[in-house]
């Protein structure tokens, strides 16, 4: 009799114990995270490193879904037009998020279309220059600019946005005018500085610590108001005497305005705990970048404090 009781018991627990975890999760239904940009680059790779993490703690499959074009925008005003029901979340990046609609006319949406569930990722942006230049860090490369006119282009994977916000701080602090080489990507802009056809690159953290690593290029400084742990050995341009470039990317992941409140500090707190996992770091550092969890409310403040700062860094197109 007791045995019987007890199989009873255990029966009715494993019945009611999925239900339990059923009614916990606010997420019905599969996760598609759509990334607004090509597969392969930063931001993709982040998103499939943390899917399976996230799949895990919601208890639903998380599926990658690429949609490029637009500098972005396709994806993100996809994400902007889906329902707020937790099956569509966007992997937005602070370009296409804030600068373009700042930046580009007859963008259908901003930053306050999106509720913030988490950054994922930041990463900072760096100044390269030749291995075999003459200049051989920050200050010689200042003089150098300041001397020969031929040295102040600089190769860009991206026109506007933080690239022209870098060319333009070290133009001011220098007193001459510095000229964008746009390239189409960063990696033609890596190439081109490697092989001393551009006297300078400014890219984005994952090419530049590589390269810097491997001796085939050098970092002379970087963006934020700390040093990076990626390339410690590499000074702030804060520190070198150039102001207003402790600005870094974000990449974190945004739903539909209206979703629920309880649904985005379920989502918050299952990519928190994604992004502490060892191994899911050391994916993510591997690739140079730097993981970032936290809580739903320092999110949301990130997100107002770039978009502030973006408003008063470029000049917005007339709308």
């Amino acid at each position: 009799m007791h045995r019987i009781a007890t199989l009873l018991l255990s029966t009715a627990l494993c019945a009611l114990v999925p239900g339990l975890v059923q009614a916990q999760s606010s997420f019905k239904a599969p996760i598609k995270i759509i990334v607004p940009y090509a597969a392969g680059g930063g931001s993709d790779s982040t998103a499939r490193i943390v899917a399976p993490g996230l799949s895990k703690e919601l208890g639903q499959p998380v599926v990658i879904e690429n949609r490029p074009g637009a500098s972005g925008q396709i994806g993100t005003q996809l994400v902007q037009n889906a329902a707020p029901d937790g099956q569509t979340i966007l992997l937005g990046v602070d370009h296409s998020l804030i600068i373009v609609p700042l930046t580009q006319p007859n963008v259908k949406y901003d930053a306050s279309d999106f509720v913030p569930l988490g950054q994922a990722i930041r990463t900072f942006w760096t100044l390269l220059i030749p291995p075999n230049a003459p200049y051989k860090d920050f200050k010689e490369y200042v003089a150098a600019v300041k001397r020969d006119p031929l040295l102040r282009s600089y190769g860009v994977g991206l026109a506007g946005g933080a690239p022209a916000a870098v060319g333009n701080a070290i133009g001011k602090y220098a007193g001459v005018a510095m000229t964008e080489v746009p390239y189409q990507g960063s990696a033609p802009v890596l190439q081109n500085v490697m092989g001393g056809q551009v006297p300078a690159g400014v890219t984005g953290m994952p090419e530049a610590a590589t390269s810097h690593r491997s001796g085939k290029a050098k970092v002379i400084a970087v963006s934020g108001a700390t040093r990076t742990p990626l390339l410690p050995d590499v000074p702030t341009f804060k520190e070198l005497g150039v102001d207003g470039l402790e600005f870094y990317t974000f990449v974190g992941f945004f739903a539909p305005k209206g979703f629920s409140p309880a649904m985005a500090r379920e989502f918050n707190a299952a990519l928190r705990k994604t992004l502490l996992d060892p191994a899911v770091q050391e994916k993510i550092v591997a690739l140079g970048l730097q993981p970032t969890p936290e809580s739903l409310e320092d999110a949301q403040k990130e997100v107002g404090d770039i978009a502030r700062f973006w408003k008063s860094t470029v000049s917005p197109v007339a709308k």
